[in-house]
């Protein structure tokens, strides 16, 4: 259900955002890497501000967050005033990413397991 908020002297009216949602820029790989950066769109009108927090924290106030390395809850809020009014709308991720070294760590340790398997 879209909520309207109009000013009733105009014909324009806002819409508060309903379809927050968060995206990962490069999911290239299955494996997150600290750095990479994760988008928060929104279907609010006028176009909304973004607001994220990390684990709680306040963190980015535009529509990307790049990620921090660890497990983390990333949540973003999308907000549209009008008129004096204000709505909004959250959508939460939670990501593990890992360092540049984890990543090529991981992927090392996988060529290595194969190479056993592969002599057996």
């Amino acid at each position: 259900m879209l909520t309207l908020i109009c000013n009733t002297n105009t014909t324009l009216c806002a819409g508060c955002p309903e379809n927050v949602v968060i995206t990962l820029l490069d999911w290239s790989s299955y494996t997150a890497t600290a750095g990479d950066e994760l988008t928060c769109s929104s279907d609010g009108y006028p176009a909304p501000t973004y607001k994220w927090t990390v684990g709680g924290v306040d963190s980015s106030t535009t529509s990307t967050q790049a990620l921090q390395e660890g497990d983390h809850e990333y949540e973003c809020t999308a907000t549209v005033t009008y008129n004096g009014q204000t709505c909004s709308e959250t959508d939460t991720l939670t990501v593990i990413a890992y360092s540049k070294y984890q990543k090529q760590y991981n992927t090392f340790e996988a060529v290595l397991m194969l190479i056993a398997l592969s002599v057996v």
